[in-house]
């Protein structure tokens, strides 16, 4: 007889199409360890950026999460509603060590099905509404395309005689 953690069928402990032995490999969704930690503490000690940023994207109502943790990174502004995270880079992120590094912080969300949008810390001071204006339309949903008109419709009646 075959072991629960053998069998194929999800009634017995197996999971549906793996073939009875196979464990699929996961993909971490929820925080690192100490990621919720980590962003409590980022949330109180946001830079005047940030709580600029913060203070228009509530105003807007468009549900985005202030230092959210997304597998092992925080991110300063997400919207998970259209997958998208916002990042202030400070003038830290100009040093090309931490340049690289945010390359990779990057490229694990997008992987992961995020859009990522950088802004500078002091476009964010300078030009708050142009950059709103960007997160609002990157925050919007893609336009449907548009589908030819359906058989029968807005054509002229039959006219029967």
């Amino acid at each position: 007889m075959r072991s629960s953690r053998n069998s194929p069928f999800p009634l017995e402990g197996g999971r549906v199409g793996d073939g009875g032995g196979a464990v699929p490999e996961r993909v971490p969704h929820g925080p690192a360890s100490g990621g919720v930690a980590r962003a409590r503490r980022l949330r109180r000690e946001m830079t005047v950026a940030e709580r600029m940023l913060w203070a228009e994207l509530r105003k807007l109502k468009l549900s985005f999460r202030r230092q959210a943790p997304i597998g092992r990174y925080v991110a300063d502004f997400a919207r998970p509603a259209s997958r998208l995270i916002v990042e202030i880079d400070g003038p830290r992120h100009d040093d090309p060590q931490v340049a690289g590094r945010d390359l990779e912080r990057t490229a694990w969300p997008e992987a992961q099905g995020y859009r990522v949008v950088r802004f500078p810390e002091k476009k964010v001071r300078d030009a708050l509404s142009e950059v709103v204006e960007r997160i609002v339309a990157e925050a919007a949903p893609p336009p449907s395309p548009t589908l030819p008109p359906s058989r029968g419709k807005g054509e002229a009646p039959w006219i029967v005689r």
